[in-house]
């Protein structure tokens, strides 16, 4: 079994069960991929679903009016986006049909690997100390869930469906337990609060499945494909959990794809500390960001806002080995100083952070992690 780390944290950091809501952003941005293949043009009205460019994963996620591009910046790095003004008419490319039942071709488009396996695991797990995102889409939508779950059961036979979440999640397991009970075949997996079981493989071997036998399903694509399939819904929202030492309040809320984070943090964030540090997507595999003009997509599930303390100066390496010792895919990071063998092991290293957790001269292993310069 692979080896799990317990990473030490501030239990006076709580995220609230009670879940925000900012789906009416007055304008939202979109990253523009390829500019050959833009669709719209400036003042060109959308609807909710529009392409704005092809063979994009990005489609309008609220209706109203393309501005232009402006330079924007988020995890992907993307230099231009596409701007919307929001009419907040809510008009959609589709009209959303009622509750329906889904096809075998249907999953298949979403999940083509499901035509070879035997088992599923629903992963709602946060490795990230300070996020709560996976869990609370289960949280919120687990009925919805457990439905979906059981047609993919009855239409692709399969041996067994896993639920796994983390055992500290007490409020996400009560009401599982409660629906469980129609659902024989849906098994509930409470692991401990160890990093790394929300990745896939890791998850896979402590649970002793094999995986090419089985399809392991974040929760949050779970929900998009939910909406899809059984609402006729494209993506447009997501959750993001705000937290960390530097707010009053640390919660969950619902936000609108393309939305300014700023706009968020200044909406519902109250700061308590004069110096702070923002990290997407948590302290050990996050990025430092800035605000300005950052915009949330897809691949931002946390923000983290640290008070700054005095950064530990990085000394000289003391070759103790425990980089290696704790690294999960038996790298060496104090070999990524020669660029031969730093070529090969980024195409393995999976960008956990323990490397440099670990180090006792703070030696920071990741390149940079503060926000690349987009000028």
């Amino acid at each position: 079994m692979q080896k799990l780390i317990t990473i030490k944290r501030d239990e006076s950091i709580l995220v609230s069960s009670k879940i925000e809501s900012f789906l009416k952003p007055d304008y939202v941005y979109l990253p523009l991929l390829d500019e050959k293949g833009i669709l719209v043009h400036l003042k060109n009205k959308v609807k909710i679903g529009d392409e704005l460019e092809q063979h994009s994963s990005y489609l309008a996620p609220v209706s109203g009016v393309v501005r232009g591009l402006k330079k924007m910046h988020s995890l992907e790095h993307v230099t231009y986006y596409f701007e919307i003004e929001n009419d907040f008419e809510e008009r959609r490319k589709e009209e959303v049909g009622a509750k329906r039942k889904v096809s075998k071709k249907e999953f298949l488009m979403l999940f083509p690997d499901l035509a070879h396996k035997k088992n599923v695991v629903l992963n709602a797990i946060d490795d990230e100390i300070y996020v709560s995102t996976e869990n609370f889409y289960l949280f919120l939508h687990y009925e919805e869930f457990l439905e979906l779950l059981d047609e993919i059961y009855q239409l692709f036979s399969l041996e067994t469906i896993y639920v796994c979440l983390r055992a500290s999640s007490s409020e996400n397991i009560n009401q599982l337990m409660s629906d469980l009970g129609m659902y024989p075949h849906i098994e509930l997996k409470m692991v401990p609060d160890t990093y790394l079981l929300g990745h896939s493989s890791f998850l896979l071997s402590y649970l002793g499945l094999q995986e090419e036998k089985t399809e392991v399903i974040r929760a949050s694509r779970f929900y998009h494909a939910y909406n899809l399939l059984v609402r006729g819904r494209t993506k447009s929202d997501q959750l993001l959990t705000i937290s960390g030492d530097a707010v009053k309040k640390s919660f969950v809320v619902q936000v609108k794809i393309g939305s300014l984070l700023k706009d968020i943090v200044k909406e519902f964030v109250e700061i308590i500390h004069d110096d702070v540090l923002y990290f997407a997507n948590g302290l050990m595999a996050g990025k430092e960001i800035t605000l300005d003009s950052f915009v949330v997509t897809d691949e931002l599930d946390g923000l983290l806002i640290m008070k700054s303390k005095e950064k530990k100066k990085e000394e000289k390496c003391i070759r103790c080995g425990l980089c290696h010792d704790i690294c999960p895919v038996h790298l060496q990071p104090l070999l990524f100083s020669n660029p031969n063998y730093f070529e090969q092991a980024k195409k393995e290293c999976i960008k956990c952070g323990l490397c440099s957790y670990i180090c006792p001269v703070h030696i920071q292993f990741l390149l940079d992690r503060k926000e690349d310069n987009h000028e």
